[in-house]
């Protein structure tokens, strides 16, 4: 028996094409599921680091995108119905980091976790480029200049994507802890040139 296939973010988006497109979303969803595997075909030779974020995000938001509207959806409706399901799908993730955040004093040490963690996990073996600056104890500010998210969505013809992963960000952050600071301006997936990241420790 051939193993099932399994994509998280393709699983759980069908309720949601099911309710807004109705007795479209089985060809929706076998064009998605078809396009997703071109896409890891096209990358199979891709790092680990950069699999990390294409494999579970990316590829499956352009194959969505690129199912929809291949499907009679308008770009415009396609990015804000995929933008909307990401950021439903970020407010569990946002539980989570608040949860640990509510530790007694480990809110104290996230800004020196995140910054350890950008650097692990979004660095240039990940397809990112960032540039940290010095600051106090108790704070982080980068700003990210180069994106896989929107380097590899605008390869694929679907930069309007981003936005919703962008979003997913302040979803997690902006609300972790009443003495937790989190602040940016601008990204790059809405225009920016640059995402400018913020964190510190209220006093």
């Amino acid at each position: 028996m051939k193993k099932k296939e399994k994509c998280d973010y393709l699983d759980k988006v069908v309720s949601f094409v099911g309710a807004e497109f109705g007795d479209r979303e089985p060809k929706i969803m076998e064009d998605a599921w078809r396009r997703y595997r071109e896409l890891l075909s096209e990358n199979s030779n891709e790092s680990k680091a950069v699999k990390m974020h294409t494999v579970d995000r990316i590829y499956p938001g352009i194959a969505m995108f690129d199912a929809l509207t291949a499907n009679g959806v308008s770009r415009d409706d396609a990015a804000r119905f995929l933008n909307d399901y990401y950021k439903w799908r970020s407010v569990k993730m946002a539980k989570l980091v608040k949860r640990m955040a509510a530790f007694p004093g480990i809110y104290k040490v996230f800004p020196s976790i995140f910054t350890s963690m950008t650097r692990k996990m979004f660095g240039e073996a990940a397809g990112f480029k960032a540039k940290f600056y010095d600051v106090p104890k108790g704070e982080m500010r980068f700003d990210m200049l180069v994106c896989p998210y929107y380097e590899i969505c605008k390869k694929y013809g679907c930069p309007e994507i981003v936005p919703g992963y962008c979003e997913s960000d302040d979803i997690c952050y902006s609300d972790m802890h009443p003495k937790l600071e989190w602040g940016r301006t601008r990204t790059i997936g809405k225009g920016g040139d640059c995402c400018d990241f913020k964190l510190r420790v209220v006093k």
